[in-house]
């Protein structure tokens, strides 16, 4: 967690980590008798929102690359004392949205410790269109980032709640794509999870021999269900073990709960259970304790 040698609390640092996310404005109504406006009433949470959850704890964290301080991640973990396999959860935009922490702290509840790494660290916070954050990570290609993803891995392993052995990760869009090249580059991963992800060749994907889940929607305006059909017979050709699941009328980023009117609830929820019982399934359970 985040330390006090890191220099935040772990309440504190949480919240502020958090006020950066994407926000929703909710609109008022004029009072009656006085014309201040109303607060509208507050909608019920997301069906998978658990960041409240009191099982798990989780804040924001910093670690070192080549030597060097200064990325930063946001690092879940189980509130019960023991020591747990981990997942690298890798997102295809800022970690600072909501659901990002949240699918850690989803993780956490699970069983497992979800480190984020803030792939996107060379963005600056100026930078709030699609063209300016790739202008500015036109130099920060797929290399740089898997050597910051074995970065968050060796600050996991650094850990004394953080098992040996027993790594997943867990992507979307981007990070979707990332998940698999760090699958296929690195012998500590032993599971990955794909959601709608980003086109990979033959070649990018060549040694990824562990098993592989993905997820999409039938409906996704950005991922092609050609492309992903595609995903799952290059894997197949190369006896990769793989899981397919499609979701019916659900778009992109539909576990994304900051996203309205994207996220579904019902895919979502869906989702998650069966990403849970693969990494239980390929991780090494007998060594892990109840988040309880």
């Amino acid at each position: 967690m985040c330390s006090k040698e890191e220099g935040c609390g772990p309440d504190a640092a949480r919240r502020a980590f958090l006020a950066g996310s994407l926000g929703l404005a909710v609109a008022g109504v004029a009072g009656p008798a006085t014309g201040q406006p109303t607060p509208a009433p507050p909608s019920p949470p997301p069906p998978t929102r658990v960041l409240d959850d009191p099982r798990a704890e989780h804040g924001p964290v910093t670690f070192t690359h080549n030597g060097q301080p200064g990325i930063g991640g946001y690092l879940a973990r189980p509130r019960a004392e023991g020591v747990y396999p981990a997942v690298i959860v890798i997102a295809g935009n800022r970690i600072s949205e909501e659901y990002i922490p949240n699918t850690c702290a989803a993780l956490a509840l699970a069983g497992y410790v979800g480190l984020a790494p803030d792939i996107f660290h060379i963005v600056p916070d100026t930078a709030q269109t699609l063209d300016a954050m790739r202008a500015a990570s036109a130099n920060h290609n797929d290399s740089d980032v898997l050597n910051d993803l074995q970065a968050g891995i060796e600050y996991l392993r650094a850990q004394p709640f953080v098992r040996k052995s027993g790594l997943g990760t867990l992507g979307f869009c981007y990070g979707g794509r990332m998940a698999m090249l760090l699958g296929a580059r690195s012998r500590e991963v032993d599971a990955v999870v794909a959601y709608h992800p980003g086109p990979v060749t033959a070649e990018e994907i060549a040694r990824l021999s562990v098993p592989v889940q993905v997820h999409c929607g039938t409906a996704d305006r950005n991922v092609p269900l050609s492309q992903i059909r595609a995903l799952e017979a290059m894997l197949r050709a190369q006896r990769t073990p793989v899981e397919l699941h499609l979701y019916d009328g659900a778009d992109h980023g539909f576990l994304a709960y900051t996203r309205p009117p994207r996220y579904d609830p019902v895919a979502g929820a869906l989702s998650w259970q069966r990403s849970v019982a693969f990494l239980n399934r390929q991780l090494p359970v007998s060594a892990r304790q109840a988040a309880g």
